[in-house]
């Protein structure tokens, strides 16, 4: 497979996303906990901040009238701290947790949440309010300070992101297999587009099925349309071919009865030059024709054919001829290779080449396939007279064909390599191990490898 994958590239692009989504909005969930904790934390400190005003005896600012009930402002360093200071004179009371730590907050700070250092390193969240009595205006203000450790807090919103890991990570595996669900789903119209595109390249089908959503029917419809107009000109020049080998027939067999008048009158070497100038032109002709039908099913479609049965069938028919009886065949296979040609184009190609072989071929010929990645390789050798390097070398010029030798008009090589090359496949030929010619034949697999139904008898 060439290029990306349009399904991949949306799946990684939904995957990533969707991990930076909830990526995101685990963080806001953590940052929205946190202050949640926190305006918690404040919530408990205004209400101790109450309490301890309403216990406090100001006269004797000595102790509670009765200790806050949770035990860690009992505790040194215990992680919740209260503090009392007369502003006037500067005297603290504190509670047992603040043991020889003493809170200075900013009075700028007054009655609302702000943060500290404490003991041993630690950070404090905390609430200081300035208390001053109503009823009696001589008594001395006193600020009341709560406090209560950040690592508390910390722990908690720790605990909370870590518990939130695997439910994103389960969110995430759910929303990615919807969005395989949507991905596939939604490609599925460009699949079943792929199948009638094969379809119409192997035969199967004329024109692409029109129920196909909305977003697909315009390209469906200009396709189906560019179908038709090409079966209009394949038509079309499939008759004009017709009528210029008919047009050239007629004038043709005139000039052969030319030449049967010139014998008659005794004229043989005008009646023999006459012939040959017949046979050449109908077969150029006959060859045009040929060439014109390839073309003409090449563009029409695509087809899958077994390799191996063609080669199987020419080498048996050869067989049975007076020449192929007298030679030694090695033959050697794979039946499981499937080539991308028309069966009757493999069976002419293959059938010409093996004929060639049998024609020069003295006591042995030889056929060996394999199979590289995206090809299939046949190569015929035989222990014939071979060819020349310079007529090897001049085999593919323009105007030289393979077989132009004697009174032979070279058309049979020429057409399979027209078949190879049509088919997007290539002829080459050179010197032989066994001491003549060898056609090495190459032809593109068949990109459904599957089985195909029995093609039948040639």
């Amino acid at each position: 497979m060439t290029g990306t994958s349009l399904r991949w590239r949306l799946l990684l692009g939904a995957a990533i996303w969707i991990a930076v989504a909830l990526i995101a909005l685990g963080a806001i969930m953590v940052g929205l906990f946190r202050e949640h904790v926190i305006a918690g934390a404040a919530a408990d400190l205004r209400a101790s901040l109450n309490r301890v005003v309403a216990e406090l005896d100001p006269s004797a600012l000595a102790t509670l009238v009765q200790p806050l009930a949770d035990p860690r402002y009992e505790l040194p360093y215990g992680g919740l701290y209260w503090q009392v200071e007369n502003t006037l004179d500067g005297r603290l009371l504190r509670s047992p947790s603040l043991f020889d730590w003493a809170l200075f907050p900013d009075p700028a700070a007054d009655g609302t949440i702000a943060w500290l250092d404490g003991p041993s390193g630690s950070k404090l969240i905390v609430l200081s309010r300035v208390v001053r009595s109503t009823l009696n205006p001589d008594m001395p203000s006193f600020r009341v300070t709560l406090a209560q450790d950040q690592a508390d807090i910390d722990r908690a919103v720790r605990r909370f992101a870590t518990q939130m890991v695997p439910a994103i990570l389960l969110v995430w595996l759910l929303l990615l297999v919807a969005a395989f669900l949507q991905v596939h789903l939604g490609l599925a119209p460009l699949h079943r587009l792929r199948v009638g595109l094969q379809d119409i390249r192997a035969g199967r089908a004329q024109s692409l099925n029109d129920g196909l959503p909305l977003e697909l029917a315009p390209l469906t419809a200009q396709f189906n349309a560019m179908l038709a107009e090409q079966r209009t000109s394949l038509e079309f020049a499939r008759a004009r071919a017709a009528d210029l080998a008919h047009g050239l027939r007629t004038p043709l067999s005139a000039l052969q009865a030319t030449a049967d008048r010139l014998r008659r009158l005794g004229d043989h070497e005008e009646a023999h030059a006459v012939e040959t100038l017949c046979t050449v032109m109908t077969d150029r002709v006959d060859y045009q024709l040929r060439l014109t039908q390839l073309r003409l099913r090449a563009a029409s479609g695509e087809a899958q054919t077994q390799l191996c049965r063609p080669i199987d069938q020419a080498a048996n028919v050869l067989q049975k001829t007076t020449k192929g009886e007298a030679l030694a065949w090695n033959i050697d296979c794979p039946i499981d290779l499937w080539v991308r040609i028309d069966r009757h184009d493999l069976i002419e190609l293959i059938g010409v080449l093996l004929e060639n072989a049998v024609r020069h071929a003295r006591a042995r010929i030889e056929i060996a396939v394999s199979q590289t990645e995206s090809m299939a390789e046949v190569v015929i050798a035989d222990d014939g007279p071979g060819m020349s390097d310079a007529e090897i070398a001049s085999a593919f010029e323009r105007g030289v064909r393979f077989d132009e030798k004697g009174d032979r008009t070279g058309l049979g090589l020429a057409i399979a390599f027209d078949i190879a090359t049509l088919n997007e496949g290539h002829l080459e030929i050179g010197k032989s191990s066994l001491g003549g010619l060898m056609a090495t034949l190459a032809l593109p697999l068949s990109p459904e490898r599957r089985a195909f139904p029995d093609e039948g008898g040639a």
